[in-house]
């Protein structure tokens, strides 16, 4: 198999971040799961552009019941990280695993036109939100997915998707969640293997997982929601007091705890990258932000 790497020269934006700053905020970051992401980025340079996917299914268990607002985390990460940004919505993959194609593609559609809303609506610049089903009929794509090696097709297409956003897109930097110390149930999994197959093609940086209310799985997935209960989700309407206050009595006041520390360093983030957020409860802040992507 050979794979061609192709060069994309990308003029100089006006306001981009030096490398000192990428590192500052790769190291410093709460939402950024540190260690990993120190060691997987090994860019001399600032990243000209970056990616990262939405999955809409657990495995072969179930498809995404909505978007949690813990994609955020990856959105406003990736808006500090590279002046051009790309996600892929991951619905051919959904479908190697079994899924009806009518339910894939009303997911897919829905987390689209959710993620374009809202970085419409938040005045981000330099964005693109695709659909595997947009590119996976090309060429260019058929051909890697033909030659990478994996033990499963939803693998192979992770792996031609690196490849094909490298060549065809100019990408550099793929951003992903991670939990530390897990070997099989995050990005990183997918990322190791592109490294054993292509060495340093690419770099890859994480932001730590998302969170749910309930104490039996705190962590999970940003984009990948099995009870809408137990998250607090991206949609219009979406009343983050009450569910909030719904988790606290079904869960415990407790059992809540860490997925409050983590909407406060989304919305820290919120702050930082989009524009302060009026004072007040947690709640209120988030409601506001919430407000803004979904109008």
């Amino acid at each position: 198999m050979r794979i061609v790497y192709r060069t994309v020269l990308v003029a100089f934006m006006p306001g981009r971040k030096e490398i000192g700053d990428i590192m500052k905020f790769i190291a410093q970051e709460p939402l950024m799961e540190r260690e990993l992401s120190l060691q997987g980025f090994t860019l001399p340079t600032a990243p000209q552009a970056l990616y990262f996917g939405v999955g809409l299914c657990n495995g072969c268990q179930t498809l995404t019941t909505g978007l949690p607002v813990d994609i955020l985390s990856m959105v406003l990460a990736a808006e500090q990280l590279a002046p051009e940004k790309h996600i892929l919505i991951a619905d051919t993959h959904a479908l190697t695993d079994g899924f009806a194609a009518a339910s894939v593609d009303k997911a897919a559609g829905e987390q689209r036109e959710t993620l374009q809303r809202a970085v419409d609506n938040l005045s981000l610049s330099g964005w693109s939100v695709v659909r595997a089903s947009d590119i996976d009929h090309l060429a260019s794509y058929t051909a890697l997915v033909q030659q990478v090696s994996a033990p499963h097709e939803y693998i192979r297409r992770e792996l031609a998707d690196m490849i094909w956003f490298q060549q065809e897109k100019g990408i550099d930097l793929k951003l992903g969640w991670a939990l530390n110390g897990s070997r099989n149930s995050d990005e990183a999994a997918f990322d190791r293997r592109f490294r054993e197959q292509f060495g340093d093609a690419l770099s890859f940086v994480y932001t730590v997982p998302g969170r749910t209310f309930n104490p039996g799985k705190i962590r999970a997935a940003p984009y990948f929601c099995d009870d809408p209960e137990a998250r607090i989700l991206l949609r219009a309407g979406e009343d983050v007091a009450a569910k909030a206050a719904s988790a606290r009595e079904r869960f415990g006041s407790h059992a809540t705890r860490a997925y409050e520390n983590f909407l406060n360093a989304v919305v820290r983030l919120y702050d930082k990258t989009v524009g302060q957020t009026e004072r007040g409860p947690l709640a209120e802040r988030l409601q506001q932000v919430i407000g803004r992507c979904t109008q």
